[in-house]
């Protein structure tokens, strides 16, 4: 049943603007699927769905990323901290997971903040530097993070 909802979901965000979960639960049901708020919240998850312009797409959907700020600083030891535009960060934090980078041990993302949690400092060098090579980060819109 996962697999039927997720194909139907799939197909649901590609033919309908749909911005809420919520709004996929209401779609599902009208297409005699079943399903939660928080199934399918697992399902977005799982499917690797971000948003763009408000609207759920798919990760090969996805608008190519065109991001003009970004800028990073260290929070402690164990932290960066990204802040770009309104209702950028999650592909940026896409992107971030997708370039595999282990010194980075995860990222979280809101509209406009990603948080990415390294393991210690030396990891929080090495994950700056790779930050900056993939987002050809200039001294300008980097803070305090390659110290």
């Amino acid at each position: 049943m996962n697999k039927r909802r997720q194909d139907k979901i799939l197909k649901l965000i590609k033919s309908h603007r749909v911005a809420t979960q919520q709004e996929l639960v209401e779609l599902l049901a009208s297409q005699r699927i079943e399903a939660t708020q928080s199934s399918v919240s697992r399902d977005i998850v799982k499917l690797g769905l971000t948003k763009a312009n408000g609207y759920y797409v798919a990760p090969e959907a996805a608008p190519a990323l065109v991001v003009p700020r970004i800028e990073m600083d260290s929070a402690g030891e164990h932290l960066l901290v990204l802040k770009t535009d309104i209702g950028q960060a999650q592909l940026v934090a896409v992107k971030i997971d997708a370039a595999h980078i282990p010194a980075i041990v995860g990222t979280v993302a809101g509209d406009d903040t990603i948080f990415i949690a390294t393991k210690d400092k030396l990891n929080q060098q090495t994950a700056s530097k790779a930050l900056q090579k993939l987002f050809a980060l200039s001294g300008k819109r980097q803070r305090r993070a390659a110290r």
